[in-house]
């Protein structure tokens, strides 16, 4: 009997050693976060806001970013909605970080309001708030996330091209006329 003892026990063992080494380490949860929100463009017809949304894959395998939708508003007493931006299908890379810059264009009157606020207030800030869904490997997770950014009118001067204009004077001259047309 006590013969089989020691083999039996050196049998659990290897067992036991070998299936720890077989099992994966469990799949942690991926980040997302927008680390800018920005102005490409601006017209008297429609501003562009670029929102760049970070995914953090720590897991040893890529992923995959299925969607990743979000809407754009300011507070400006209620919140005022400005548009939607979507990205759909992009590749995540294992243990780093994913940037995707998702455009949203803004048309004419929610454009001429927000510019309103930003005549008033002598600034305006910009709310992004939507979801990241990611597919990693045996399950997939739904990542909310949100961000504020405040611009200021001089925020405006290098993505008007005057010339010798102080754009921040003539947004507050205009201000009368544009709560006027946003009314």
């Amino acid at each position: 009997m006590k013969q089989l003892i020691l083999p039996g026990i050196f049998i659990i063992f290897a067992i036991f050693t070998l299936s720890t080494g077989c099992t994966e380490p469990p799949v942690k949860d991926p980040t997302v976060s927008v680390s800018d929100i920005g102005l490409s463009d601006v017209t008297l017809q429609t501003m562009t806001v670029n929102a760049t949304v970070v995914i953090f894959n720590p897991n040893p395998f890529g992923a995959r970013l299925n969607k990743v939708a979000f809407d754009v508003y300011y507070p400006d007493d209620i919140p005022t909605y400005l548009g939607h931006g979507e990205q759909t299908n992009i590749d995540v890379v294992s243990s780093g970080n994913t940037t995707v810059i998702v455009p949203v264009t803004i048309r004419n009157i929610q454009a001429i309001k927000a510019v309103s606020t930003l005549v008033r207030k002598g600034s305006i800030t910009i709310n992004v708030n939507g979801s990241a869904f990611i597919d990693v490997k045996v399950t997939s997770f739904e990542k909310p996330f949100e961000q504020s950014r405040q611009f200021k009118a001089s925020d405006f001067e290098s993505l008007v091209p005057v010339t010798s204009v102080n754009i921040t004077e003539k947004v507050q001259q205009l201000g009368g006329l544009l709560d006027i047309v946003a009314g």
